[in-house]
């Protein structure tokens, strides 16, 4: 579907922006940490999103919980060189969505995630920097070859949001979640020339803390525009 292609992508556009991610990366790793150390057990933290591993503070969860699994599509070779030297991380290959079976074949009525909701050892869920990502391949896949609408594309974005966001609510551990809320362009002087939903309008619950991510500063797009994506972290996810 374009997973290994994105996943590629994303690794490549972080090795040229380095220093511009840095701040975001911290801001994710120090929130996590703090959701960490607000959990009454210490068995298990679950991490959604970590095939990459930039924005997940390793070292800090290990020595905090007995286990981390780092749940994922695609793992790249720093996860996998993690797992390979410490036998307490997990790699666990999986659909966040439970449903990219069916969207492949262009079925787009979605399954409700149930994966590790029974696993009593669960003392964490970490929701790390998916939530605007569940939708962006599929759409473009079902728009290449099945001819899906825009329209069709903000529904199904939509739905991939709030049944992301009921899987987490449906834990009873503590969750934390770093997601974009916001994509935003700006001119060369810094002045925003337009905003965007980055959940199709969906939106995050009220709380939280709010930064911005400069993802794409100037040339990484174009001489004259910058992109930022306005991100909102949780450190205990509202429930309900």
């Amino acid at each position: 579907m374009g997973y290994l292609r994105e996943c590629v992508g994303i690794e490549s556009r972080y090795r040229r922006n380095r220093k511009p991610w840095a701040s975001h990366l911290e801001q994710s790793r120090k929130l996590m940490l703090e959701a960490a150390g607000q959990c009454d057990t210490r068995d298990t933290v679950l991490i959604f999103g970590a095939g990459l591993l930039h924005d997940i503070p390793l070292a800090e969860l290990l020595g905090m919980f007995r286990r981390v699994i780092l749940a994922d599509l695609l793992f790249m070779t720093p996860a996998r060189h993690a797992a390979q030297g410490e036998e307490r991380i997990e790699l666990a290959t999986l659909d966040v969505t439970a449903s990219l079976s069916s969207l492949a074949e262009g079925n787009t009525e979605l399954t409700q995630p149930t994966a590790y909701l029974d696993d009593p050892s669960i003392s964490l869920v970490i929701s790390a920097s998916i939530l605007s990502q569940l939708f962006v391949v599929p759409n473009a896949y079902l728009e290449k070859n099945f001819g899906q609408s825009d329209a069709e594309s903000e529904r199904l974005g939509q739905e991939l949001v709030r049944a992301h966001l009921a899987y987490l609510g449906a834990f009873e551990c503590p969750v934390a979640l770093v997601a974009d809320e916001a994509h935003i362009i700006r001119d060369r002087s810094g002045a925003e020339t337009a905003t965007a939903s980055a959940l199709h309008d969906v939106a995050l619950p009220p709380g939280g803390k709010s930064w911005d991510w400069d993802i794409c500063p100037l040339g990484e797009i174009d001489r004259d525009h910058s992109v930022v994506h306005r991100v909102r972290g949780y450190a205990d996810f509202p429930k309900g």
